[in-house]
């Protein structure tokens, strides 16, 4: 039942509107019978879905539904039972919806509720262990879920949904900032939720992926939970990319499991020593990634042009200059004063139709030269580029 609800109400997103209901009263005074929260990243969104039982006599029986600006608002309203049937939804002259329903004959039915709710958010963090010599990367993920509402939930199922809607609706600010939703300021206070012996659970529906907390919980109003999903580990293996000279120290690895959204790491390595908090990209399975950590205070770089000229003239049908065929000389060295050796990927970008003259070492890729090489310790090697392009001439 929890999978049919979440789903119905993750579908519902093709065709209903993004609301801010705050609350939804019927005139019939009830409590939910179970409530399932779907938070969205980045749009400060959640769908809610709750299970109510009406108290209902055979034939026609009339509710009204009343809400912060209702008019405004889309909602769903769905029986269980196939002896009670949906007739009608109207709206009020109190701006709030008539809801008409049929029963077969007297007694307690259950129905589903469900409609969007702004205040609610979540976040992703994570720490790592970069094990260096090992080659093995540690990642421990941490979910900030942020309950901004003046409601405590009680015994509440919390999934969240991993994708940005392509669709947004007018009134929509794309979110509040991640200092915001993971704020431990005298609003918010924050409660730490481990995974107990029950792992968080993925599901697909449609494209996106929606994560479940495997057991419900209480969410207080004006709180952030912190849910930890559990440790995964990675080959990693570390690259040192000269750009044009510019120098960053690379981590490449593969993710086999679950997706992994974006977010902030903070890397730790020998020692418990802190590399620094870096961006953490979007990762699908599957899917190759890279992590920037930033420079390497042993490894030393220098890029020099050492040479331009032009090698001769291209004319055009009147005899004119039409442009010029030129040759660049680049020469890099490399100093490597660590005690291990270190794989450098130089990357210097081309000018269209540039042809690289020199060492077959370089290869040519997305209008770049690439070249390969590990530098051993205490070592320095020179490097250098050597390529023709046609200048035009105006």
């Amino acid at each position: 039942m929890k999978k049919y609800v979440l789903v119905v109400g993750v579908l519902f997103l093709f065709f209903l509107g993004f609301s801010s209901l705050s609350h939804a009263l019927l005139s019939q005074s009830i409590n939910p019978d179970e409530s399932w929260l779907t938070i969205y990243q980045d749009i400060d969104r959640a769908w809610v879905a709750e299970k109510v039982t009406l108290l209902l006599h055979q034939g026609e029986n009339r509710f009204f539904l009343t809400g912060d600006n209702l008019l405004q608002e889309r909602f769903y309203f769905h029986p269980y039972d196939s002896s009670t049937s949906l007739k009608a939804i109207s709206t009020t002259p109190t701006n709030g919806y008539q809801i008409e329903i049929q029963a077969q004959q007297a007694g307690s039915y259950a129905f589903l509720l469900s409609f969007f709710m702004s205040g609610l958010n979540w976040k992703e963090h994570y720490m790592a262990i970069w094990d260096e010599k090992g080659s093995h990367f540690y990642l421990y993920p941490s979910v900030f879920l942020s309950n901004r509402k003046n409601i405590n939930w009680k015994n509440v199922h919390i999934s969240w949904l991993l994708g940005k809607p392509a669709f947004l609706f007018d009134g929509d600010k794309g979110g509040i900032s991640e200092d915001e939703a993971i704020s431990t300021g005298d609003r918010i206070q924050p409660q730490v939720m481990m995974t107990r012996e029950k792992p968080v659970v993925m599901e697909r529906v449609s494209e996106y992926q929606v994560f479940h907390l495997p057991y419900s919980i209480d969410f207080p109003a004006q709180s952030i939970l912190q849910v930890f999903p559990g440790l995964r580990k990675f080959p990693v293996k570390e690259i040192l990319r000269v750009e044009k000279g510019n120098l960053n120290r690379i981590l490449k690895m593969k993710s086999e499991g679950d997706p992994l959204p974006q977010g902030w790491v903070t890397i730790f390595g020998g020692s418990q020593s802190v590399l620094g908090t870096f961006q953490f990209p979007w990762v699908r399975t599957q899917e190759e990634f890279e992590i920037a950590v930033g420079a390497i205070k042993t490894f030393q770089v220098e890029r020099i042009e050492k040479s331009y000229k032009r090698l001769k003239v291209d004319w055009n049908e009147d005899r004119n200059i039409a442009g010029f065929w030129s040759e660049v000389i680049i020469e890099l060295k490399l100093e490597n004063r660590g005690s291990a050796p270190k794989p450098a990927e130089i990357i210097e970008p081309l000018p269209p139709e540039a042809q690289i003259t020199g060492s077959q070492d370089w290869r040519w890729e997305d209008g770049n030269a690439h070249l390969e090489i590990t530098i051993e310790p205490g070592q320095q090697e020179e490097v250098t580029l050597k390529y023709e392009f046609r200048e035009v001439w105006s």
